[in-house]
């Protein structure tokens, strides 16, 4: 048999291999594509994490409506000091509680509410308020830091008669409601709050319950729950991931002195201030403000049960006519229109 050869040598196949400069270009290559892999996969991540908060607001949204179909009106946002002795529809026995103990039933959190004892004051109720409801908290928040020290209730606002309790031993709260409005949020010329009055209470308020007809602003218009994040951490400034160090006046779920009012506040510092046009209307500061670590937005219910999510730079006078509940927001004789409102 003849064999033909091309050439006087047999050629040998040489294997194929990476050059050098090649295995450096797949390399920088991947990265790039992991680079722009990584804030995708974080985007989607913070979206899922911002469904679940919503599911949460959507959740006291309901569980609030259930509780007013019952009783024929809303709780208070608080039940406080004023009570004592005095007594209302919704806490006759004159003790301190939270608006969240009064819908713990509604929001199917039957352990709690088995313990839970309204003729007793909320820091009584050691067993019930031991347990962290998962309704109340936000996936995005940052979590307690621990450590805190024993605090009272007069030290932390004079609407509480609690004796000096220890943070660490309570479940935690990220959501909250607002009972109004300040007075000077903004400057006087375009302030639609002049003096603290009835056109600054919001639907839930302290020690009072409401009806479905006083908020006459519209269930749809008015705001119900807000977010107020890592408390009993404080954060202050916008954009800030690292607590101060110092105690949230809120140190546990069922704590009656959670609710706040709506202040002009730096954006930058997270300090109270009067009558400036640039303060924030929420996420700058978690001590007495709505607070929210999804970014630059913040989850919402309204008192009509719907959940929407609102851009931390709306206008703060907008969100100020969201809090109130009765034709607070802006009114005919300061000459201020109102703009419609807007979500994200």
């Amino acid at each position: 048999m003849n064999h033909t050869f091309s050439g006087s040598v047999a050629t040998r196949q040489r294997r194929a291999a990476f050059t050098l400069i090649e295995l450096l270009v797949v390399i920088a290559i991947i990265g790039v594509l992991v680079g722009l892999l990584l804030p995708a996969v974080q985007q989607a991540r913070e979206s899922a994490r911002r469904a679940s908060c919503l599911n949460n607001c959507r959740q006291f949204g309901l569980a609030l409506h259930n509780y007013e179909n019952s009783h024929k009106y809303f709780p208070g946002a608080c039940y406080t000091v004023d009570s004592a002795g005095v007594g209302t529809k919704a806490n006759p026995a004159g003790k301190e509680h939270s608006w969240r103990a009064y819908v713990l039933a509604n929001l199917e959190e039957g352990n709690a509410m088995g313990l839970y004892d309204f003729d007793k004051n909320w820091w009584e109720n050691t067993a019930a308020i031991a347990i962290q409801p998962s309704v109340f908290k936000c996936p995005t928040a940052l979590p307690a830091s621990g450590g805190y020290a024993s605090i009272d209730g007069p030290t932390r606002d004079s609407d509480s008669a609690a004796p000096s309790l220890n943070p660490n031993n309570f479940g935690y709260t990220d959501y909250e409601v607002m009972t109004g409005t300040k007075e000077y949020v903004v400057p006087d010329a375009v302030n639609p709050h002049v003096d603290d009055g009835d056109e600054c209470d919001s639907a839930m308020l302290k020690d009072r319950e409401t009806k479905v007809s006083q908020i006459t602003d519209g269930l749809s218009k008015t705001l119900c729950v807000v977010e107020c994040s890592s408390r009993p951490d404080q954060y202050k400034g916008k954009g800030s991931t690292s607590p101060t160090g110092s105690t949230n006046q809120c140190i546990a779920w069922a704590d009656s002195l959670g609710p706040f009012k709506l202040h002009g506040i730096n954006p930058a510092d997270g300090e109270k201030r009067r009558r400036d046009s640039g303060n924030a209307p929420f996420n700058a500061t978690n001590e007495g403000e709505a607070f929210s670590f999804h970014p630059g937005v913040m989850a919402t219910t309204f008192m009509d049960g719907s959940t929407h999510v609102l851009v931390d730079n709306m206008n703060v006078i907008v969100f100020a006519s969201m809090i109130t509940k009765a034709g607070g927001s802006y009114r005919a004789s300061n000459g201020v229109t109102e703009p419609p409102i807007s979500f994200d």
